[in-house]
């Protein structure tokens, strides 16, 4: 991995949008946008760190595409360091896995005031997709999904590793060319008593943690499973065994069956040590009126009884979708809240969990993203604050009422000034943040092949 150029800061206090300025990475000239009220700069205030990035890829549509509509993009936090991953992404228009060459993961590093400079990693690191992640405090896990061609059963990418080291990260391949797979989903946890991390992914590709590494196992003979394998799935201990339970939801199935919109827990037994149905949600209907295709699963307490709860974000085509299930004990989920977009109206990819105004209830925070790359209602696109608006964060930000029944907070108007292809959200200091990049295509330096780009991160004040 190799350093490439310093960044200088602005800190500007206002409403915000993302959008892209040309600046030069030596230089310390910054651009200052000027607040338009006292109440928003009390609600929004953000730094704007500028990049002259030198492309590593062969075509100016991987690096371009790599900061639009990019899934796998995240904030990592480990001993008191922060890095923004941004996997690589391969080129959109190719259609065959071997003519398209994965693209460079990047990764930002934020000091105590600002994110300060980046790396473009090894060629180890690099990705064509990045579906979903997985983290605990010592490493994060992110899934390829591939994605490149028409046929979904020929896509094939890795499980990769990332192990912060002395403020950069060490990457590794999970699995051999071999054990590839479509890794929508990857998750942490441990599927024997032997205390080792273990990684499930898609497909149910298992790799079994042990002191060298990581071994394989087919997860057929793991799982007995009677659903369509699940894209979305988490593991977690529900009755703190030491062996965690695979909690899944569906995609794809026949609306008004049993397997429609269900979550679904499976327990390993311990006679035949597999892993074996002991719940299923039976009401297809409870929330939706169609079959919705779970892409994701949060397993938290969302209303402090003392018992984890699970929530799904699901999509079908045009619209998207989160939900909560209660826990009632036993390996038994009611369903309790659910909230749907149109996407013409707000998009998400994916969600974040955490106490974003610090009632000591879970909140759930969206991840905006345009409408198959249209700006929607709340996803305004206008490259200049005097002539528009930007991306409007109250639609991302859904506080929990204590019940975890949740509502969009509507208490001071968060609407960015400028616009941005994309943003995550995260706690610092706590305080609800989202990062994501500015820049404008159309400066791309073909001589070069660099372009100007700001990371602009907005700090949120309830």
């Amino acid at each position: 991995m190799f350093k490439i150029s310093e960044m200088k800061n602005a800190i500007i206090a206002a409403t915000f949008v993302f959008a892209f300025t040309g600046c030069d990475a030596e230089s310390n000239n910054t651009t200052t946008t000027p607040s338009t009220s006292e109440e928003e700069i009390k609600a929004i205030t953000y730094i704007k760190n500028e990049f002259n990035i030198s492309n590593p890829n062969p075509r100016k549509i991987d690096l371009i595409s790599m900061m639009s509509g990019n899934p796998g993009i995240f904030v990592y936090q480990n001993e008191g360091l922060k890095y923004l991953i941004v996997p690589g992404v391969s080129d959109a228009d190719r259609t065959i896995r071997e003519n398209a060459p994965r693209g460079k993961t990047f990764v930002f590093y934020k000091d105590h005031k600002s994110w300060s400079t980046y790396t473009i990693e090894e060629d180890i690191a690099s990705t064509w997709t990045i579906r979903n992640f997985d983290s605990n405090s010592d490493f994060f896990i992110l899934g390829d999904a591939n994605e490149i061609g028409l046929n979904w059963q020929d896509w094939a990418g890795d499980i990769i590793k990332g192990v912060p080291n002395n403020g950069k990260i060490t990457w590794s391949r999970v699995n051999t060319e071999t054990e590839m797979g479509f890794y929508h989903d990857v998750s942490l946890g441990n599927l024997n008593s032997d205390g080792i991390t273990d990684i499930l992914g898609v497909g149910f590709n298992v790799f079994m943690g042990n002191h060298s590494g990581y071994s394989f196992q087919d997860g057929a003979s793991l799982f007995e499973y009677n659903f369509n394998r699940p894209f979305a799935f988490e593991l977690y201990d529900l009755d703190n065994d030491g062996i965690d339970e695979l909690i899944s939801a569906d995609y794809h199935e026949e609306y008004g069956t049993l397997q429609s919109n269900r979550i679904s827990i499976h327990k390993l037994n311990s006679q035949d040590q597999k892993f074996k149905q002991v719940f299923t949600s039976k009401d297809s209907k409870a929330f939706f009126n169609e079959d919705r295709g779970a892409t994701s699963i949060y397993v938290e307490d969302f209303n402090n009884d003392g018992l984890v709860d699970i929530s799904v974000a699901r999509e079908v085509s045009g619209s998207e979708s989160f939900e909560v299930w209660l826990n009632n004990d036993n390996f038994n989920f009611s369903p309790h809240f659910s909230k749907e977009f149109s996407c013409n109206e707000f998009n998400f990819l994916e969600y974040e969990v955490m106490d974003a105004n610090l009632d000591g209830y879970l909140d759930i925070i969206l991840r905006p993203e345009t409408c198959g790359g249209i700006p929607t209602s709340s996803f305004q696109f206008s490259s200049y604050s005097e002539y528009g608006k930007g991306i409007q964060l109250n639609d991302c930000i859904w506080l929990n009422d204590g019940n975890a029944k949740f509502y969009k907070y509507t208490q001071k108007e968060l609407t960015t000034p400028i616009w941005v292809n994309y943003l995550y959200p995260y706690m610092e200091n706590n305080k609800l943040h989202f990062v994501g990049f500015e820049y404008d295509e159309l400066f791309y330096n073909e001589i070069d092949n660099s372009l100007k780009v700001n990371i602009v991160d907005f700090e949120i004040n309830f």
